[in-house]
């Protein structure tokens, strides 16, 4: 008999935790996880710059009290709450990305939003000039063996201009070869690719989430990546994807953000 689509969500979310538990190095691929519904949620809060102070104080007790309570409730599997080191309009000043345990415990987060929107406790909800919610894939996604302890987020948004089964054969054979260059290189802890679900009109369309391991891995970057794709150019399946790059995607700003801790 066909598993259920709540027990499939519930697999592929069980792998994911047991691969990160496990510190196994390289890039996650499970199943297509468009069999299911959305299981993740990237929402991005925006405010007027004199009230980041406000947000950050609210977020690092209350707001993440909130995000604890509903994973060890079951209806979360994982969340990250980002905040941008720089206020950069457009851009936004912070970022939630959940993961559900399966697909219904996606569904009951409706139930979430009624009292709290956007996972928001009231205060902080009266702080928002803008939040946008997007139900998005987690389609490639890999981690280093050692975990880092003062990680700094890169966070780059992408319009790809092409049909999704093409962006993710891209994502395969361009991408994430080379994301996983900057894991082998020591500069990068943990990376998520993202595609929105129904991206039709949004700023973005995919979201690539870079964790380096801090500060000084994130100021050797350039350095790291121009010796990546040196390496993998000598690959004529990876050439050929860096050559027909501009095609497939466009780049947007990227935001640099710092994980909230509870205080």
């Amino acid at each position: 008999m066909k598993p259920s689509r709540n027990v499939r969500g519930q697999w592929r979310t069980a792998l994911a935790l047991l691969l990160l538990y496990l510190g196994l190095a390289g890039a996650v691929q499970a199943a297509d996880p468009r069999e299911i519904g959305p299981i993740d949620l990237a929402i991005t809060y925006e405010v007027k710059p004199a009230d980041r102070i406000a947000l950050r104080a609210l977020m690092q007790n209350e707001g993440l009290r909130n995000f604890e309570q509903w994973k060890k409730a079951g209806l979360l599997a994982d969340y990250k709450i980002l905040f941008s080191r720089y206020p950069d309009a457009p851009n936004w000043d912070m970022m939630a990305l959940l993961t559900f345990t399966s697909d219904s415990a996606a569904t009951r987060w409706k139930e979430i939003e009624r009292a709290h929107p956007a996972g928001l406790p009231p205060k902080a909800l009266a702080l928002m000039t803008n939040i946008r919610t997007t139900p998005v894939d987690l389609h490639r996604q890999g981690t280093a063996a050692q975990p880092a302890a003062a990680p700094v987020y890169l966070v780059i948004p992408y319009d790809y201009l092409t049909s999704t089964n093409e962006y993710i054969r891209y994502l395969d054979g361009y991408l994430v070869p080379q994301v996983q260059g900057w894991v082998d290189e020591g500069i990068v802890a943990q990376y998520g690719v993202y595609i929105a679900r129904y991206g039709a009109g949004r700023a973005w369309s995919s979201l690539l989430v870079i964790a380096y391991r801090d500060d000084d891995a994130l100021g050797s970057r350039d350095r790291t990546v121009a010796k990546v794709r040196t390496r993998l150019a000598q690959e004529p399946v990876w050439k050929e994807w860096s050559d027909r790059k501009d095609k497939i995607r466009e780049e947007r700003a990227p935001v640099i953000g710092d994980l909230l801790t509870l205080h």
